[in-house]
């Protein structure tokens, strides 16, 4: 499995998703005072990686195997990460965290806070938007009329809650 690894792999919205508010934005929002708006970089292709795999099922230590061996081929061919991505490596515990979230994202049971959930939700809406526009700037040169601002943020909105909503 190891040697599917490779930077630069496109991955499912859902991975994307999982692995950027599911634990990235939820790691913050747990870490740090939530009047902080943070804008995080993208989620590394390891993260990616590893959140795909999760995705497509495999239990918590088949991944923390691959986590080990994925960490001692990036240290032999002298690659480096970024720290979270090391802690989630080198960390059993940050590693199951991530598992954890991960899954709860994904299958919509998120165990946070009303506060924390509108955080993430806040920040998912910012993504969305911020997509959209520029998607308009790049197609047509131009920003976004009133009208067609206000069928983002309809969207924005609905997309930000469709993606934290738990399920009963």
């Amino acid at each position: 499995m190891i040697e599917q690894y490779k930077e630069g792999l496109g991955y499912s919205d859902e991975v994307k998703n999982a692995v950027r508010y599911g634990y990235l934005y939820r790691k913050e929002v747990e870490d740090v005072d939530q009047s902080i708006k943070y804008c995080l970089p993208d989620a590394s292709d390891v993260l990616l990686w590893l959140g795909n795999i999760i995705l497509g099922g495999y239990v918590y230590d088949k991944i923390k195997d691959y986590a080990k061996k994925l960490l001692n081929w990036l240290k032999e061919n002298g690659k480096k990460v970024d720290s979270e991505t090391e802690s989630v490596l080198e960390s059993e515990d940050e590693l199951k965290i991530f598992y954890e979230y991960v899954v709860e994202f994904s299958e919509h049971r998120m165990s946070v806070t009303e506060e924390q959930k509108s955080y993430i939700k806040e920040e998912i809406f910012a993504d969305f938007l911020a997509a959209k526009e520029t998607e308009i700037y790049k197609k047509e040169g131009r920003m976004a009329t009133v009208e067609e601002r206000k069928i983002i943020y309809r969207d924005a909105m609905i997309h930000a809650e469709r993606l934290t909503e738990n399920k009963k």
